[in-house]
């Protein structure tokens, strides 16, 4: 058991501490009545298990359910959060240790408060042994295994020191040892819960109601109250070290207080008069003396200091002569070894084959030569295979969208590269796109791509196709909108993606013609990481006739399931695991039997475990020979971590740079941001297979190790990576999705509001509320948080504008219950008469008006309306008109619609600048009214606005309307010669425009 108050470990019987006399409190793990087992923690981590309790809290094993990834959550002590100082403390140490970015560090990948209060430290979870029991049982150790410990416990106190963060509770227990699979230690500092920042105030043992260590590892200074260094940090493990030479501790007594004075005042005992059967070398002896010194200056002065003299110690005496320098960490090594015996670098290889001959060690940009990652023969696939061949045969003279779903690892990816092989083996024309590197919602990224590809021009040539007076209208304005998206213009919130829909089909027509099939093939992988435009733009593709092209995605995407022509067809291709038969020969490395290769539902029984091809991959990296391996890990998550423990901590860092990056990255870029610009670890990657080099890209072996690895960096570290890229792409034009996903996983806040804004705007202006709900609820989210924790009330504007364009860009996407919560959430913050409440009031009516919920829509947009009259802003109150004679339009109240329209153009008229565009808008549809209740004399004057005005913010799509317009004013005079060229003028500018919809509208009705 462990004391609450000292934390000292007593035995299981004890009522009482030993150490401080403090009432043990006897818990059982494994207690069903834990309230908090079952429960979601931060919105990601689900509790499962109670694994143990501590001075500062209760540790349980969870799970982080986008990743399924098994965890560790330290959950505070209720009893401690009533105290400021406890909570602030909590949030400084927190960040303090989750800096610490070491493989012998345990890493605290994320922190927070919930709703209720509760505070919690997210950590990787740990499957070992404190030091504490493997003395008991192992001890004494050997002393090369004492020292190989000794030596990762000091790399960890070296990085950690480094940052400015001392531990102040180093002891046995707060030491893991994991024994891996190839028999080695793995170590683990643990609890860095005491750490603090280098000079901010120590207190000592007799400072009431604080826990500052444990008295048989707390050094003099420490005990006396003095300020603390990372000197004390290696008294304490100058304590453990002796312990684990002699198997006894140097000092000590029957009380706390008086080890603490015998650690002050007392002689430093010798380990070898103390374990004189032991035999212990002097080197080892002197070490551990000369941590014991009562005054920090007489110690080793760094943990590099003391690693040095740990490993001239057991060092046999040829290999402390000159050998080849680590080009990575500088160590010198054996001239026969090939990796660095300090850090893991390959001391040839990639690094010298990446260099060019007199440069400055920067590696140029090549192909590399490294083995490509894992691909053994395809195994279990034959059904689907078949089906594709089948599907293939049926696509002459029709779209067919293929969907491959499954969860991550299940092989989609692999399985789609089979298919394009088999598909160019066939001759037909086959283009492969994918979402962006950085998985923001980069508007039309894949479709960038695909266009290049299918009118076959280097990607920097595409912005020449839109003056090729020999394609068509919309494809000119489709493309156009690619490479600049802006949507409609005058239109906010409609998009061109039917028109780059169009560019698209053009596109497959001219491809068709060079393919020797007559097939065209698109390959798009993971669309649902896209953005909404350019999942809109593909499903654009199903409204086109004669086109000879089959579109393969991966990912669970939403698709028009509905009114679907004959000429375009859906089918979902639903991929399972790999069965006991299929997963031996994937780990073998062989080809089952083709005829064996039926489809699940005839062989596979219900309850047959089924095994994920990347888990497998990862298993076999990790030795196994068998998936049924009970030492294995049993999740995916948990294997792919457990391969990059082992990786060296360079190799380590340099993957965790790549992640931040994005799935693929330029070597330009990595070096960038790498430690010391140092690429030469990028051969450790290569070979494992987690990564690999191509194009002069570094390119991640999986989006789902991408993923987990970026998840798993610790919270403080992570962010500084993020602001490092996000340092980076300020100058080299990156696109303002890939800068606020830097900025937003930075944690800096004000550029991270800022840049939020701007993408949610943008994006709600083109017409992709999918991207624009992303950035909103990030801004939303950022700006409670760091108001929760700044306080500061100028946060609270952020929070209500967040919160309403939230809600706006909800109502786009359809969520109207969801826009309604947010909106009315944030009402509460929102002042009695100001343009904000006007502002959300005319939100929230929308919003029920989407809902027909006319009765409250009406009520709320007439509060708008008065609101906005009496604070003078005219914008909110002439659209708070605009939807109320929206809302009488459709109940067929034209006199009352007419009357909103009117008084909307009064209020915009008398706007100074920026209304051009909503009141040619505004007279547009009072025009139309007007002409739907058969006053069309009167229209002609709101029409002469909208024309003029439509010209002026330079909307060819709203002078297309005023045109369709015309057109219908004409058929009504009689004159239908002249509505019929109107009409055809309207759908020629509604196609320059780009508005799709709009233009095959008005090309109908001429």
């Amino acid at each position: 058991m462990r004391c609450h108050q000292c934390g000292t470990t007593t035995v299981e019987a004890a009522r009482f501490c030993s150490a401080c006399g403090a009432g043990v409190e006897r818990e059982d793990p494994s207690s069903p009545g834990d309230p908090l087992i079952g429960r979601t923690i931060g919105g990601a981590y689900l509790l499962q298990e109670l694994i143990g309790v501590g001075g500062m809290g209760r540790v349980y094993r969870g799970v982080q359910n986008a990743l399924g990834r098994t965890v560790a959550l330290k959950v505070i002590h209720p009893h401690l959060l009533g105290d400021e100082q406890t909570v602030a403390r909590f949030y400084n140490e927190a960040r303090a240790a989750s800096r610490l970015n070491h493989p012998s560090s345990v890493g605290i990948i994320d922190f927070g408060r919930t709703d209720d209060g509760i505070l919690y430290l997210v950590m990787e979870h740990l499957a070992g042994k404190d030091l504490a029991t493997v003395i008991a049982e192992e001890g004494p150790l050997p002393f090369a295994r004492i020292v190989s410990i000794m030596r990762r416990i000091v790399s960890a106190l070296g990085e950690a020191h480094a940052l400015g963060v001392i531990h102040r509770d180093l002891k046995p227990e707060n030491i893991l040892i994991l024994r891996s699979r190839r028999g080695d230690d793995q170590v683990k500092v643990v609890d860095f819960g005491l750490a603090t920042i280098t000079g901010a105030q120590s207190t000592s043992i007799t400072t009431p109601g604080l826990v500052c260590g444990t008295p048989d590892y707390m050094s003099p200074e420490q005990g006396r109250g003095d300020q603390l260094d990372a000197r004390a940090d290696l008294y304490s493990l100058g304590v453990m070290f002796f312990e684990l030479l002699t198997d006894r501790l140097p000092f000590t007594d029957d009380t706390p207080t008086k080890v603490v004075l015998r650690h002050i005042h007392d002689p430093i005992p010798d380990p070898r008069e103390i374990a004189p059967f032991r035999d212990i070398p002097v080197e080892l002896a002197d070490i551990a003396k000369k941590l014991l010194a009562k005054d920090a200056s007489g110690r080793f002065q760094s943990a590099d200091e003391l690693d040095e003299a740990l490993r001239s110690a057991v060092a046999p005496p040829e290999s402390k002569a000159a050998g080849a320098k680590c080009p990575s960490c500088g160590a010198m090594n054996a001239t026969t070894v090939r990796f660095c015996g300090d850090c893991g670098a390959r001391l040839t290889g990639v690094f010298a084959a990446l260099t060019k001959p007199g440069a400055s060690g920067h590696p140029a940009a090549r192909t590399s030569t490294a083995p490509p990652m894992a691909r053994g023969p395809l195994v279990g696939r034959q059904a689907e295979i078949e089906k594709f061949v089948e599907l293939r045969t049926s696509v002459h003279d029709r779209v067919m969208w293929l969907r491959l779903v499954g969860e991550p690892g299940v092989g989609k990816t692999r399985l789609m590269s089979e298919f394009a092989a088999r598909a160019e083996a066939a001759a037909d024309f086959v283009v492969i796109a994918g979402a962006h590197p950085s998985w923001a919602p980069v508007p039309y990224h894949p479709i960038r791509t695909l266009l290049a590809k299918l009118y076959d021009v280097d990607p920097s040539r595409l912005s020449e196709l839109p003056n090729n007076a020999m394609l068509d209208p919309l494809v000119r304005a489709g493309i156009a909108e690619v490479l600049d998206a802006k949507g409609l213009t005058g239109l906010p919130g409609k998009s061109r993606a039917g028109a780059v829909g169009a560019a698209l089909a053009q596109g497959v027509r001219l491809a068709a013609r060079k393919s020797g099939s007559g097939l065209v093939i698109m390959i798009v992988d993971d669309l649902h990481g896209a953005d909404g435009l350019s999942q809109a733009a593909l499903s654009a593709l199903l409204d086109n006739e004669g086109l000879s092209s089959l579109l393969l995605v991966t990912g669970s995407v939403p698709v028009r399931e509905s009114g679907v022509a004959q000429h375009a067809a859906l089918v979902n291709m639903a991929l399972r695991g790999l069965d006991e038969e299929e997963s031996r020969h994937f780990l073998a490395g062989t080809a089952p039997d083709r005829s064996r290769a039926v489809s699940r539902e005839t062989t596979t029984d219900p309850g047959t475990r089924l095994f994920l091809p990347l888990y497998l991959e990862q298993v076999k990296a990790l030795g196994a020979s068998s998936a049924h391996d009970e030492t294995l890990p049993p999740r995916l998550a948990d294997a792919v971590m457990a391969r990059i423990e082992r990786l060296e901590l360079p190799a380590r860092r340099l993957l965790q740079t790549v992640t931040v990056l994005g799935e693929r990255a330029s070597l330009e870029a990595v070096r960038e941001l790498a430690p010391g610009k140092d690429l030469a670890p990028l051969d450790a990657l290569t070979r494992l297979g987690l990564a690999k080099i191509t194009n002069g890209d570094v390119v991640i072996a999986h989006p789902f190790i991408r993923e987990l690895v970026e998840a798993s960096i610790p919270a403080e570290a992570r962010k500084e990576l993020h602001a490092h890229a996000l340092a980076s792409t300020a100058s080299d034009d990156a696109p303002l999705e890939v800068r606020a996903e830097h900025a937003y996983r930075a944690g800096e806040p004000m550029s991270a509001l800022l840049l939020l804004e701007r993408m949610g705007d943008a994006a709600l202006m083109r017409g992709d509320p999918h991207a624009a709900v992303l950035a909103f609820r990030r801004g939303l989210d950022l700006a409670r948080r760091e108001l929760m924790m700044s306080g500061d009330d100028a946060l609270d504007r952020a929070v209500v504008t967040f919160s309403r364009k939230l809600g706006e860009a909800l109502e786009a996407l359809g969520d109207y219950a969801g826009a309604d919560g947010v909106l009315r959430e944030a009402l509460e913050l929102v002042g009695p008469a100001s343009k904000e409440r006007a502002r959300m009031s005319l939100q929230l009516g929308r919003v029920a008006a989407r809902r027909d919920r006319i009765r409250d829509s009406t009520r709320l947009l007439g509060q708008a309306i008065e609101i906005a009259a009496r604070v003078s802003d005219r914008r909110t109150e002439a659209e708070a008109h605009l939807e109320l004679a929206s809302i009488r339009r459709r109940e067929s109240d034209l006199s009352a619609a007419s009357n909103a329209y009117r008084r909307a153009c009064e209020l915009l008229t008398a706007e100074p600048s920026g209304a051009d565009a909503l009141l040619a808008l505004a007279a547009l549809q009072h025009a139309e009214t007007l002409v739907e209740s058969g006053h069309v004399e009167q229209a002609a004057g709101p029409l002469l606005v909208a024309q003029v005005r439509a010209k002026a913010a330079g909307s060819t799509a709203l002078i297309a309307r005023v045109t369709s317009v015309r057109a219908r004013i004409k058929q009504a005079g009689g004159e239908a010669a002249a509505a019929e060229s109107l009409m055809r003028e309207a759908s020629e500018l509604a196609a320059t425009a780009g508005d799709a919809v709009s233009a095959l509208v008005f090309a109908s009705a001429s």
